[in-house]
């Protein structure tokens, strides 16, 4: 156990001060990843709840009654859905309601996902930082005369591999984290698609009418 703390301390140590920001880069990642997907999950779960309370209620009734079946849904897509109905009541087109509510929820959906992309982009510019510093390091000691130069050298280009290193590690679960919530978010605009074309088999003909 010694050993395995006294290697990662050195290991630490040989990559250079850079490592601490990756290291809070990565925190980051996770960070926003394990929410994003938690607010995901939670989305999807409820979303098809108001999808079968609407796939049952949206025959044969009014916007009255069907706003009042969401009531006990919990969630964001319910919620969407009320106000949409409220917009609707007064006198916001149907379709034009649903859109500016999607709109405004998917935005809310992406801001992490934003955030996300931007530090899963910054983890490998931090590692060719850390290379950059490294080779200069590493130059710096060869143009000095005397000396020991060869552990100089060493010390540099380690510094250089493992800020890359890491830099590359840290932003691999980033990438595929990303990857992951946008399936997921994509998800969550089919289960709305849906919420809404329910709504409007109710919506649509009493705006018509």
């Amino acid at each position: 156990m010694n050993g395995w703390l006294e290697q990662t301390a050195a290991y630490w140590g040989a990559g250079g001060p850079l490592l601490a920001p990756i290291a809070l880069v990565s925190l980051g990642i996770w960070g926003l990843f394990l929410r994003s997907r938690d607010v995901l999950v939670r989305t999807l779960r409820d979303g098809a709840a108001a999808r079968a309370v609407l796939d049952s209620e949206s025959r044969g009734k009014t916007a009255g009654p069907l706003a009042a079946a969401l009531e006990s849904v919990p969630g964001g897509i319910a919620a969407l859905v009320r106000g949409a109905i409220d917009d609707v009541g007064r006198g916001a087109a149907p379709r034009a309601a649903f859109a500016a509510r999607e709109s405004e929820a998917l935005g809310l959906l992406r801001r992490d996902l934003v955030v996300l992309s931007a530090l899963t982009a910054v983890a490998p510019l931090l590692g060719l930082l850390g290379t950059v510093a490294g080779m200069i390091h590493t130059f710096d000691a060869v143009a000095v005369v005397g000396g020991n130069t060869g552990a100089r050298v060493a010390e540099g280009v380690s510094q250089a591999l493992i800020t890359t290193q890491f830099g590359l590690v840290v932003a691999l679960p980033g990438v595929f984290g990303v990857s992951r919530l946008q399936r997921m978010l994509r998800n969550v605009q089919a289960v709305m698609a849906e919420c809404r074309s329910h709504a409007l088999q109710v919506l649509a003909p009493a705006a018509e009418g």
